[in-house]
């Protein structure tokens, strides 16, 4: 009894010397895997707890299986040293204002694929902490192209097609109706690595506007296709009511031409501006020629002649 609790009394303190290091620092020393799109900024996260002794320096570095690795950015006595010859020169900075309050991230501006590669995150305490991550940089997807296959009338089958042409696979697509009742058809079937929604036997419901979304590990894009409403009623009578006016419209000039014409006849006709009654027939409108021609007289010295038709 009196050996088990002296044993238990030696251990205890480095019970909690053990416990007391796990607290002051967490170590991860397992790669992580992080995705940049092309030409944006990426942050490769580097945290640590900063409760116990005090941060030595912060190094970060890549690989290249060399014995020792090439300096990114050093963080040592309050002082930031670059190595000048990297191609990240100018692009890379810490995250965090005070990188020895317990984050020690990166941050690389407009990254290209010559950043793609393995980083180490090295922060000197006791213990040590290192942290590796892999950085795969990726050309994010085109804005996608939203197209119609098949006549959009009620019954028939169509196909909705979206196809993003730049991008880096895997690109996956999902389609969505944002408009009317925002659900896709019952039966609609949506093949997101083809990037195609097909929809049999579509009826009036099924009209309204579509979105298709292609989405990377980098980045997103939409496009949107209207479907006009098929068959529907209302068209065919906007089109018959478009002739009805018309002929309507006619119908009424023609009328009110009429009208005046027949009140302006009247009212010349009572003022006496026009005598109807003396105005001939147009069977006598055209004289005969004997009476164009009337009979001509004159002297000549002591004879009359006459001359007659």
């Amino acid at each position: 009894m009196q050996m088990a609790m002296m044993a238990r009394r030696l251990l205890w303190p480095f019970v909690l010397m053990g416990g007391l290091s796990c607290v002051a620092l967490e170590i991860h020393p397992e790669e992580s895997h992080y995705y940049a799109a092309e030409g944006s900024n990426v942050t490769m996260p580097c945290q640590y707890n900063d409760t116990l002794n005090s941060t030595e320096y912060i190094r970060w570095s890549f690989t290249r299986f060399d014995a020792y690795p090439p300096l990114i950015i050093l963080l040592s006595d309050g002082r930031l040293h670059f190595d000048l010859d990297t191609p990240m020169k100018g692009r890379v900075r810490f995250a965090a204002r005070d990188p020895q309050n317990g984050d020690a991230s990166l941050t690389i501006s407009n990254v290209s694929r010559s950043d793609e590669m393995t980083y180490i995150c090295i922060v000197k305490k006791l213990p040590e902490m290192k942290k590796i991550m892999t950085l795969r940089v990726m050309e994010p997807p085109s804005q996608p192209i939203c197209n119609l296959q098949g006549e959009f009338a009620q019954g028939n089958n169509v196909t909705l097609t979206c196809l993003s042409i730049h991008g880096e696979s895997p690109l996956t697509y999902t389609w969505a109706k944002i408009s009317g009742n925002q659900v896709l058809p019952a039966d609609a079937v949506v093949d997101s690595i083809r990037g195609t929604l097909r929809v049999d036997k579509i009826t009036e419901g099924d009209c309204g506007s579509y979105c298709c979304t292609v989405e990377s590990l980098v980045g997103s894009k939409s496009c949107e296709l209207v479907l006009p409403c098929p068959d529907v009623p209302e068209a065919h009578m906007s089109s018959a009511l478009l002739i009805t006016i018309s002929i309507t419209v006619v119908l009424v000039i023609l009328a009110v031409s009429i009208i005046t014409t027949g009140c302006l006849w009247w009212f010349r006709k009572k003022t006496g501006q026009y005598n109807f009654s003396d105005v001939p027939p147009p069977s006598r409108w055209i004289p005969k020629i004997k009476e164009i021609l009337p009979s001509l007289h004159y002297e000549a010295k002591d004879q009359t002649v006459t001359m007659s038709a």
